[in-house]
């Protein structure tokens, strides 16, 4: 009972949890689908170079209020832009006979290349690897109103889009050939998807660090994927799971005294582990 007694107090960051976990489950889903899962580290990564790139030139000045709002907006931007970067690579430029480079290539440099950068930035910093390391680990308990009525908007956003256009959705997930043959605007619906995967993983990272967006964004779907195996059933349960699984790490970062990011993405590790073998179990029985 001492987790509910703590709600008054602690709302905001369990609410932004909650919340963070379900919009990047759902993004999860579009990532999985379109073989991109990496992309969110390379993302976060980005993420953190733009802090990286921000503290170099500002020192001092980033932890001000408009230090804080130029780093807010370098650190999504930077994410968008690595996000539509990797994603809109495409899975027809593919080949392992040279060209142009593939979504698997680009998410790889973008990743290499972020992360050396924002190491070099951030070398002569003052207190510059420390913030990199802030960034780094989830961060939830500093959870602003902003910070929620942000992840709100984006959650019933999707949600709306999902539910409107979740059969155009589907298709261009499945079959971006055939999308494109019957009038869906292939390329505006990837640019569109590129900039939700970026402002979301962004978000994220801002908030509750790179290992809860990426952790949040990837083990619910892979815990979906034990249960089900279409595309709209992902939608529904990857963010449930999410949000379910973040509320159970909560209440163990609470319970045990840890860090409540690292608890939730824990809670997620060790329940994949729980669907994979039962799956499997599963799967020998039917046989």
């Amino acid at each position: 009972m001492e987790f509910f007694d703590s709600w008054p107090l602690f709302f905001r960051p369990y609410a932004l949890t909650l919340l963070a976990g379900a919009v990047l489950a759902m993004v999860g889903v579009v990532a999985t689908a379109r073989r991109q899962l990496f992309m969110a580290v390379a993302v976060a990564q980005t993420s953190l170079m733009g802090y990286a790139v921000i503290a170099f030139f500002m020192g001092s000045q980033v932890n001000g209020s408009l230090g804080a709002a130029s780093r807010d907006a370098v650190v999504i931007g930077a994410a968008v832009v690595a996000a539509m970067f990797t994603m809109l690579g495409g899975r027809e430029n593919q080949s392992a006979e040279g060209g142009r480079l593939d979504g698997d290539e680009r998410t790889a440099w973008v990743f290499v290349t972020a992360g050396s950068l924002a190491v070099l930035f951030l070398a002569h910093a003052p207190s510059g690897m420390e913030q990199a390391r802030r960034l780094q680990v989830s961060s939830v308990v500093g959870a602003t109103w902003t910070d929620l009525c942000l992840f709100l908007a984006l959650l019933t956003g999707v949600i709306i889009a999902a539910v409107w256009r979740m059969r155009s959705l589907i298709l261009l997930l499945s079959d971006p050939v055939m999308a494109a043959a019957i009038g869906i605007r292939v390329s505006r619906w990837n640019i569109a998807m590129a900039v939700l995967a970026g402002l979301s993983v962004g978000l994220a990272v801002r908030s509750t660090g790179v290992l809860f967006a990426f952790g949040a964004l990837a083990l619910p779907v892979m815990i979906a994927k034990q249960i089900c195996g279409e595309v709209r059933s992902l939608f529904l349960f990857a963010p449930i799971l999410a949000a379910s699984l973040s509320f159970l790490g909560l209440w163990a970062g609470h319970y045990w005294n840890l860090p409540p990011g690292q608890a939730a993405v824990g809670v997620m590790c060790f329940a994949l582990l729980v669907a994979h073998l039962i799956r499997q179990l599963w799967d020998q029985v039917g046989m």
